[in-house]
């Protein structure tokens, strides 16, 4: 029996390829939720469809993109993006070290030339301790200090000094010198880095994905089924409901640290995986989502970062501009990300209403007579892995301690990762893999 615990992105796909890979293996999905889909779900309020933060499908690979499309099919769309950054006043295309020409002919000179100052570094960013060093290096202190540090210190809520540069290598797009000079003279990039195409639901939400892979597990999707605690000497999971399930092999989505405290039977001769799981750190997202009553927002983008602190967001996304379908006619919606502390209770909705609408008049998004119709908090924790120094070796080694003892934690939360939904899916196709050619099934 593969057990799987968690029906998200990762779960749903692990279940589904093995059906394919070895259907005569039982495998069973635990998911403590009423509904599967984790964050990949989607909510109605009022007559608008918002999902949990931005949930945009960035497809690269062949086989993935074919499985998607073929489950999927006419209920999917592709989109390029429209992403901006505002700062100083001005509304800079993505990404900002590309497109410099908005902002001051001083910050740009100091920009231009700090990259190609940087030029003798750029090339060896293993050396850079941490990731404001590494920022530094690859683009020279003036994009760091314009944008790289403020707005990543704002994203994580710590100082870049006290994060890796591990998670950067697929995430920040990197220019080079013609790229640099382009966009400070207003030629333009566009199309740069990894997320400039994705896919999305033509109505519905990012929640449409997560419903087909539903169906296809099916009978092996179980929801409302909270695990409460495993037993890895006796190869069960217990359920708060009092049911034990054995299993063979068990394939966890569940946040790190919650499957390590959970755990038990594995703390002898290392340091017990509880105690490890204190040291495991990451920030929350509080999303407050909004529907206006306006037809046309922010000049059509997709979303806009904000890395200058008078601002208390750090992004918002304008969901009815990557489909009209998320918002009623002649209205719009917003989903406006604070970081918070991970653990730390959530400020009540009035507050966030009243200091979102005060940055969004200020950054021009939202005008004094325009109407809220819709307000609604979501809160995600976590939601970002803090890459500190610690977190490679201390996650490498507890999940090693897992493996052995037949227990995969894989997915974004699961592998304690900076990740992607496409990954997400691979993760779950690949430990399929695995498991089926360990178990004598096809392989892949």
């Amino acid at each position: 029996m593969i057990v799987v615990i968690g029906g998200g992105l990762a779960g749903l796909s692990t279940s589904i390829h093995l059906s394919r890979l070895a259907p005569d293996l039982p495998c069973l999905v635990l998911e403590g939720q009423s509904e599967a889909g984790g964050l990949c779900r989607s909510r109605r309020v009022g007559g608008f469809t918002f999902d949990f933060t931005g949930h945009y499908l960035h497809m690269r690979d062949p086989a993935m993109i074919s499985w998607v499309d073929e489950m999927l099919g006419e209920k999917m769309t592709q989109v390029d993006r429209r992403a901006r950054i505002h700062t100083r006043g001005q509304r800079l295309n993505f990404p900002f070290q590309a497109n410099l020409h908005s902002l001051p002919s001083d910050v740009v000179t100091r920009c231009v030339v700090d990259f190609f100052a940087a030029g003798e570094t750029r090339s060896k960013p293993a050396s850079a301790p941490n990731f404001a060093q590494w920022a530094r290096q690859t683009f020279g202190d003036g994009i760091a200090e314009e944008f790289m540090l403020p707005y990543n210190a704002k994203l994580f809520g710590v100082e870049p000094e006290d994060l890796s540069s591990e998670w950067v290598s697929w995430s920040v797009p990197r220019p080079s010198g013609e790229d640099v000079v382009r966009g400070a003279l207003g030629l333009g990039n566009e199309g740069m880095g990894y997320n400039s195409r994705f896919r999305y639901p033509v109505s519905g939400g990012i929640g449409v994905l997560a419903d087909a892979l539903a169906d296809r597990a099916g009978d092996a999707l179980r929801c409302g089924a909270q695990v409460d605690r495993i037993d890895a000497g006796a190869h069960t999971v217990h359920l708060a409901s009092g049911e034990v399930i054995p299993y063979d092999t068990l394939v966890s989505t569940m946040p790190l640290p919650a499957l390590l405290r959970a755990v038990e039977g594995l703390d002898r001769g290392g340091e017990p995986l509880a105690s490890a799981a204190d040291r495991l750190r990451a920030s929350a997202v509080l999303e407050l989502a909004l529907g206006v009553e306006r037809e046309s927002i922010a000049e059509g983008a997709h979303w806009v970062y904000f890395p200058e602190a008078k601002y208390p967001f750090y992004r918002v996304g304008f969901p009815s501009n990557v489909c009209a379908a998320m918002a009623p006619a002649g209205c719009s919606s917003l989903s406006v990300e604070f970081s918070w502390p991970s653990g730390v209770p959530s400020p009540s909705l009035e507050s966030l209403v009243e200091e979102a609408r005060a940055g969004l008049e200020e950054a021009g998004v939202l005008g004094r007579r325009d109407k809220i119709l819709v307000r609604d908090l979501a809160r995600l924790d976590p939601a970002y892995v803090l890459y500190d120094h610690q977190r490679t070796a201390l996650v490498d080694g507890v999940l090693g301690r897992l493996a052995e003892a037949k227990i995969h934690s894989i997915g974004r939360f699961g592998a304690w990762c900076y990740s992607y939904m496409e990954r997400a899916l691979l993760d779950g196709a690949e430990i399929a893999a695995s498991i089926a050619k360990t178990a004598g099934g096809s392989g892949a």
